[in-house]
């Protein structure tokens, strides 16, 4: 009982902190804060690196798959680089025609701008079936941030396949760098 006295005796002369107590106050404070910022920091860094390579994944992919789709439809008489016999070449722009079921014929160019890197651009037309015209599907946009040093098409044939399109594409956005090869098998010609 006399220590629990003592105690309320001493709050009552006590009206504040001691200088001590409030500078390990602020020192504990301190290293909060900068953990704090420290760690902030190294989720904003984290983030956006994980953004650069995501966004350069999907670059990747989805030439992959505009291309892929579209060479599944046609015959490989039907895919035509630009200037085959020119090893080392990007080989574009690349031509794919192909006719549908329904007698719709269609033509698809992809073609490349840039210097640094390149963007790749899809341009459609279709033709209706029995004379009609031609009319533009536009230019879509299926690739940015592509590297052109390791951006090209090429046929490469052997074995048993008669002609396979080799597509290697390198995205690279804010120095993180995906790549990928796609190998498609156009429709065969029967």
């Amino acid at each position: 009982m006399k220590a629990f006295l003592s105690g309320k005796q001493r709050t009552r002369h006590q009206l504040g902190f001691t200088l001590a107590e409030l500078m390990i106050a602020i020192a504990i404070s301190s290293l909060i804060v900068v953990g704090s910022i420290q760690l902030l920091s190294h989720m904003v860094v984290t983030s956006a690196q994980n953004r650069a390579n995501t966004m350069a994944m999907l670059q990747v992919q989805y030439v992959g798959f505009w291309i892929t789709e579209d060479v599944i439809q046609a015959r490989p008489d039907q895919v035509t680089l630009t200037d085959p016999s020119n090893p080392g070449a990007s080989h574009f722009p690349l031509t794919i025609h192909w006719t549908q079921w329904n007698g719709y014929e269609h033509k698809v160019v992809y073609s490349v701008e840039g210097e640094e890197t390149w963007t790749l651009y899809r341009h459609q037309w279709y033709t209706p079936p029995e004379g009609g015209s031609e009319v533009d599907n536009g230019v879509v946009a299926v690739g940015e941030y592509l590297d052109p040093a390791g951006t090209m098409c090429d046929w490469v044939t052997g074995g048993n396949v008669t002609a396979v399109l080799k597509v290697d594409v390198t995205a690279n956005v804010d120095g993180k760098v995906a790549t990928r090869t796609y190998e498609i098998n156009p429709r065969s010609k029967s």
